[in-house]
C-alpha cells in the first residue's frame, strides 16, 4: 500500500466522519500547582510546533487493525494487533495535525514507507523537512520497534522516538531490570528460554506468588488472563513451558508484587526531562489491586481506570517520578516514553515495565497527564510531541 492510498483512506474517513474542530471542555480536574513548571515547559512545546507547522510535514507511520496487512503473528489467545490502532484512532492523529496547519502523509506499513524513502517518491527538505510519528511494529521480530528510529537516523530524518537501540533494549524486560538495580527496585525475576525449554540461570523459588510474561512484548500480550497469577509449584515448569511454546517467545516470570499499579509518562529532548502527572490504575473501581494484573482481556475490554495518581498519593507520585527521570536519563528515553510500577502495602515501588513508544490515545496515561494538566484539549498533547521532536539535538 502506498503512501497516496492511505491518505485517500484518511480523506474519505474525514468525509464520511464529518468530524468537527473544537475546544473540548475543561476536564475539571484542579490544577496542580506541583507541576505548574512543567505545564509552562509543554505550553512551550505545543507554541513551538504551531510555529514550525509551515516548515515541516508530519510523516505518520503506524498499524492499524484491518488494514495493515501481511504481518507475522501468535497462533495464540493474544495478538500482535492488540498494540495496532483502530482507524478513528489513527485518523484522530492525521485530522489533529492537519487542522493546526501541519502537512501530513499517512502510511499503514513500515516497509511503504521505507520503500518510498528507498525509491526517493518522497524526499526530506524537498520541499519540507519531515517529522516521523512513528507507532509501527508490525510482525513478531525482536527488536521490531527500533526498525524505523535507526532508518530514520540513517537517512537524517527527525523522528518520535527514542534511538534505535534503546527502543529495543527497552523491550528486553529481564535484561534492563538487571541494569537499572542500582537506581531501582525491580521484581525478582527468572527467565525462561524458548529454544532451550530451560531456565537461563535459577527457577523460582516455589511457593512463591508470581507473574508469568513474555518478556519482549508489551500491551499484556501473552498474559491472556488473571491465571497468569499462580503459586510456582513443581507442575508450574510445564505451564511456564506452555506459554513458551504456544508463543515461541522466552518467558519472563516474576514475584507478583500486591498493591498499587501507576504509569508514568515522561518527555526528554536530551537536555530537558520531565513526568507528566502519573496515573494509577483501577480494576473493579479500586486502586489496591492486591494481586489483580493488567491482563490481556482486562486491558483490552476496558476492564480498568486510570485515576490522578499525584492527587492521591502527592509524596509517592513525587518519589517515583524522580525515579522514573533517573532511569530515563540513564537509558536514554528521548521522546516520549513510559515507566510502570507495582507499588506493595509499604509503599515501596518496583519497576515493571518501559514502554518507549507509549500509545497516545484518549485512554492512554499520556493522555490522561495532559488531563491533569488542564490541557485535556487532544491537540496540546499530539503538537507537544511533535515540539519535543523539534526541540531535540538532532
Amino acid at each position: 500500500m502506498s503512501f497516496s492510498i492511505a491518505n485517500y483512506i484518511i480523506l474519505w474517513y474525514n468525509l464520511v466522519e464529518i468530524t468537527t474542530y473544537y475546544c473540548e471542555d475543561d476536564m475539571n480536574i484542579k490544577s496542580d500547582y506541583r507541576f505548574d513548571k512543567e505545564k509552562e515547559f509543554v505550553q512551550k512545546l505545543i507554541a513551538n510546533a504551531k510555529e514550525q507547522c509551515e516548515n515541516y510535514i508530519v510523516i505518520i507511520v503506524g498499524n492499524v487493525v484491518g488494514i495493515t496487512k501481511n504481518f507475522n503473528d501468535f497462533n495464540a489467545k493474544t495478538s500482535v494487533t492488540d498494540e495496532y490502532y483502530t482507524l478513528t484512532q489513527f485518523n484522530e492523529i492525521s485530522s489533529t495535525l492537519q487542522k493546526v496547519g501541519f502537512e501530513t502523509l499517512c502510511y499503514f506499513d513500515e516497509m511503504d514507507f521505507i520503500q518510498d524513502v528507498l525509491n526517493k517518491r518522497i524526499k526530506n527538505n524537498y520541499p519540507k523537512k519531515f517529522i516521523v510519528l512513528n507507532f509501527a511494529q508490525k510482525g513478531l521480530v525482536q527488536g521490531r520497534k527500533s526498525l524505523i528510529p535507526i532508518f530514520c537516523e540513517m537517512n537524517d530524518i527527525i523522528h518520535t522516538n527514542s534511538n534505535g537501540f534503546a527502543c529495543s533494549f527497552a523491550r528486553e524486560k529481564y535484561y534492563w531490570g538487571l541494569c537499572i538495580k542500582d537506581i531501582a527496585n525491580v521484581p525478582d525475576s527468572w527467565l525462561f528460554n524458548n529454544k532451550t525449554s530451560c531456565w537461563l540461570a535459577e527457577e523460582p523459588t516455589r511457593g512463591e506468588k508470581v507473574i508469568a510474561k513474555l518478556c519482549n512484548q508489551s500491551s499484556s500480550i501473552g498474559m491472556e488472563s488473571q491465571k497468569s497469577v499462580f503459586v510456582y509449584s513443581d507442575k508450574s515448569f510445564n505451564d511456564v513451558l506452555s506459554i513458551a511454546n504456544t508463543y515461541q517467545q522466552p518467558v519472563l516470570v516474576q514475584k507478583c508484587i500486591p498493591g498499587m499499579e501507576v504509569e508514568v509518562p515522561i518527555f526528554y529532548n536530551g537536555e530537558k526531562v520531565f513526568c507528566l502527572p502519573p496515573s494509577g490504575i483501577l480494576i473493579d473501581d479500586d486502586y489496591k489491586l492486591n494481586n489483580k494484573v493488567l491482563s490481556n482481556d482486562i486491558r483490552c475490554y476496558g476492564g480498568f481506570k486510570l485515576y490522578n495518581f499525584d492527587d492521591k498519593f502527592s509524596e509517592l507520585s513525587a518519589s517515583i517520578q524522580q525515579q522514573s527521570i533517573a532511569i530515563a536519563k540513564f537509558l536514554d528515553l528521548q521522546g516520549v516514553s513510559r515507566i510502570d510500577y507495582r507499588i506493595d502495602n509499604n509503599n515501596t515501588a518496583y519497576v515493571t515495565d518501559i514502554n518507549c513508544n507509549p500509545h497516545l490515545t484518549k485512554t492512554s496515561s499520556v493522555y490522561k497527564g495532559f488531563e491533569h494538566l488542564n490541557l485535556g484539549e487532544y491537540k496540546n498533547m499530539v503538537l507537544a510531541i511533535i515540539g519535543l521532536t523539534i526541540s531535540r539535538k538532532w
